[in-house]
């Protein structure tokens, strides 16, 4: 990979922009390609599997309902429905409908689902080549990482800052891919990113882990995608953006981080992708797995004796450990201890129907008894939120620990191909059926092959 190099005279964003213009489908690894193709199908997937939820349908009336009133025209396809939206409505309801379930990836902090939702709209309305949608989608992903990267280290605790690392950044990256699509220049991205930036929502901490309504899926997809898009038109149309919104001395990098490094890496972030198996935050990974491998250790009923112990980082337990029981389907996914007594129970995958079902499985005695068992834990040893143990103690107080240094997934533990295909094809085939959906895959492994995109991106609408 030809990394950006370090700060000699330029910005963070001026080295963004001069970086994201050396990604091309010549400049791409074969195997980072195929990542790219596999993040794209994996979020659609996840779009797909979002139209089961009762969201789904708001947030498809409500963009229906303004397309109606600003009198735009149809033009782009929305996943697992008939007809069209206007680009920014297409663009605004896949992204919701690919984050409410929680199970698109966490490649640079929820990467794929705004770029992935932003390329396609744009490839879609501009008929551009399979080829071209992977090299935008591949440089918003490097790019959104790039940023990312160089605050969550030293990320402030959201007790303190209220602001989630994921809108800014996703949204710098949306722009420079919606800027390859629109054929903008160095100078051009360049502002683009520097207009997301300036026009991304804050993504406030409060929305995501709290009472955050049915609008939290706006934050990690739709909305760094229409504001990305939107950046970039602005930019074709001449505005200017402020350059050092990264690293001046009011940035983005010295409000969310103690100690932001941005810097050159060597690796492409989509070489190593961290995936979800999970319908939930990915804060909860690690604890799921680590009390499922507890749980195969001692045994459903012996578990189901004494208590739980559950260690995670400070920040972790901040807003996933949850005083009262799931409030709507959306708090279930964020919700450490629900998730827990689901695997406690014998769950050993947090599947989508845990929390469209949430009534049914609340209702459920093992599972609320299950619940008041368990007890979190902030434990500052544990730096990361792929780390995490869990502790559980008998009646006669003999204690037995399982800790986890990453969750299924990650790049420690990464999902492989055929895995990442299976997931699509269980998430898809109930929309879809099932020989759509594996056609529709076998196309998007393809996509370099695509001439143009429309053809393709029909295959993931509704049947009429």
């Amino acid at each position: 990979m030809t990394s950006p190099p370090a700060d000699q005279g330029h910005n963070a964003l001026a080295t963004l922009a001069r970086h994201a213009g050396t990604i091309t489908a010549a400049s791409i690894p074969a195997a980072v390609k195929r990542q790219a193709c596999l993040c794209i199908l994996d979020t659609i997937g996840c779009m797909l599997a979002g139209t089961r939820t009762e969201e789904a349908a708001l947030m498809v009336a409500c963009e229906r309902a303004l397309a109606g009133a600003e009198g735009a025209t149809a033009h782009a396809t929305i996943a697992g429905h008939a007809g069209q939206l206007p680009l920014l409505g297409a663009l605004r309801v896949n992204g919701y409908l690919g984050d409410v379930l929680e199970l698109n990836d966490l490649i640079g902090g929820h990467a794929s689902i705004g770029n992935v939702s932003a390329a396609l709209a744009v490839a879609e309305v501009e008929g551009s080549s399979g080829e071209r949608l992977l090299e935008a989608v591949v440089r918003g992903i490097e790019v959104t990482t790039l940023v990312y990267n160089a605050v969550y280290p030293t990320l402030k605790r959201y007790t303190e800052s209220a602001l989630v690392p994921v809108g800014i950044p996703s949204s710098i990256g949306a722009a420079a891919a919606a800027a390859h699509l629109l054929d903008l220049d160095e100078a051009q991205s360049l502002h683009a990113m520097a207009i997301a930036g300036g026009l991304a929502g804050w993504c406030p901490a409060e929305v995501i882990f709290g009472q955050g309504g049915s609008m939290k899926p706006l934050l990690f997809g739709a909305q760094p995608g229409a504001t990305g898009v939107t950046a970039a038109l602005y930019a074709r149309q001449g505005m200017t953006g402020p350059q050092a919104l990264l690293d001046g001395p009011l940035g983005y990098f010295r409000t969310s981080a103690r100690d932001a490094r941005f810097q050159s890496h060597d690796t492409w972030a989509l070489a190593q992708p961290r995936r979800k198996l999970h319908a939930c935050c990915g804060y909860l990974h690690s604890a799921v797995d680590a009390l499922g491998r507890l749980r195969a250790r001692l045994g459903t009923a012996a578990l189901a004796q004494g208590h739980i112990e559950v260690r995670v980082a400070p920040y972790v337990a901040d807003v996933v450990s949850k005083p009262h029981q799931p409030l709507s389907p959306n708090d279930a996914r964020f919700h450490l201890q629900f998730c827990l007594a689901l695997v406690a129970c014998g769950a050993d995958v947090i599947l989508p129907d845990h929390s469209i079902d949430l009534a049914a499985h609340l209702a459920r005695p093992e599972v609320q008894a299950a619940m008041q068992c368990i007890r979190v834990a902030q434990d500052t040893a544990i730096t990361h939120y792929h780390q995490c143990e869990v502790v559980h103690e008998d009646a006669s107080g003999a204690r037995t620990a399982q800790s986890i240094a990453a969750p299924r997934g990650s790049p420690q533990e990464p999902l492989g191909d055929d895995e990442v295909v299976g997931k699509f094809m269980a998430l898809a085939a109930s929309v879809m059926g099932a020989p759509a959906a594996r056609a529709f895959a076998n196309q998007t492994l393809a996509l370099d092959t695509v001439a143009d995109v429309r053809s393709w991106a029909a295959g993931m609408a509704a049947k009429t």
